[in-house]
């Protein structure tokens, strides 16, 4: 029984469960947005034939790799989005039980981690925001928040502050461009700005904020070299760039899982090195 209390053992099995609860989330996502029941009761079955997935097939990421990305039954293609979940999340619950374990943070940590990989690949997956999961995450957050004010953890202005300021920062652009054709953040990022401020605090929050908008930038620029280049200069095809359509979810909670491990050392470095 000592194996078990050892951290490399802990962040092994924390790295299972993760790839469990990633397979979980690929079911949740998918059945959220096509409104269909059995949550947590239903069978899995395949995204493409809709069969009842065997045992052998619900391994998470192994049974993607050993059948080439291919259902067993119908022998179409299940898309890399699955797997890629599930690995994600067995990634950051390795790391949260190494750079966490045995700490007060840790299973508020675990359910934070849980909402924000659901919402980083809910809105790449669908480009929308699901309120099922954004207000959980929400309602979780403040508990995390109050809890690091009650702990001395965070000040009442840090708490409360990197919430209001940074939801507050995307609700005024959904608000001010709600009825142009194309507004500038849709609704559901109010939501990921609220939940990203109060896990952070303000000082965090928004460094957290500045670095999401450079992975927004640098993401936005590589597309439309891209496109241009798998357009050509003589297709007749191309459209509009700027109607491409960017999900801002996929840069926050990106930026909010960095910090979430990396924030303090981020925001010494970002004092040391880039202002001073």
């Amino acid at each position: 029984m000592e194996l078990l209390t050892e951290p490399i053992v802990m962040e092994f099995i924390f790295l299972f469960v993760g790839l469990i609860l990633g397979s979980f989330a690929t079911l949740l996502i998918h059945r959220l947005y096509y409104d269909e029941p059995g949550i947590v009761s239903g069978r899995s079955r395949c995204p493409q034939c809709r069969e009842i997935l065997s045992p052998i097939s619900m391994i998470p990421v192994f049974s993607w790799l050993f059948q080439q990305g291919k259902c067993k039954r119908c022998g179409k293609k299940i898309p890399v989005f699955y797997p890629l979940v599930e690995l994600s999340f067995g990634i950051s619950y390795f790391m949260l039980a190494r750079f966490f374990g045995g700490e007060p943070a840790f299973w508020w940590l675990f359910g934070i981690l849980f909402f924000l990989l659901v919402l980083f690949w809910y809105d790449v997956r669908f480009m929308i925001v699901d309120r099922r999961i954004s207000i959980p995450a929400i309602l979780l957050a403040i508990a995390w928040a109050v809890y690091n004010w009650f702990t001395g953890a965070q000040d009442l202005i840090s708490v409360l502050g990197g919430g209001i300021l940074i939801g507050g920062f995307f609700f005024v652009q959904f608000f001010y461009s709600r009825k142009k054709a194309q507004p500038w953040v849709g609704a559901g990022d109010t939501d990921m700005g609220l939940f990203l401020g109060l896990c952070l605090g303000l000082k965090l929050g928004l460094l957290s904020l500045f670095v999401a908008y450079i992975i927004g930038t640098v993401y936005a620029i590589g597309f439309i070299v891209w496109k241009i280049i798998s357009l050509g200069p003589s297709s007749g095809k191309k459209k509009s760039l700027s109607k491409v359509k960017v999900p801002m979810g996929a840069f926050l909670m990106p930026s909010l899982w960095l910090f979430l491990f990396f924030g303090e050392q981020i925001w010494t470095w970002y004092w040391d090195v880039i202002i001073l």
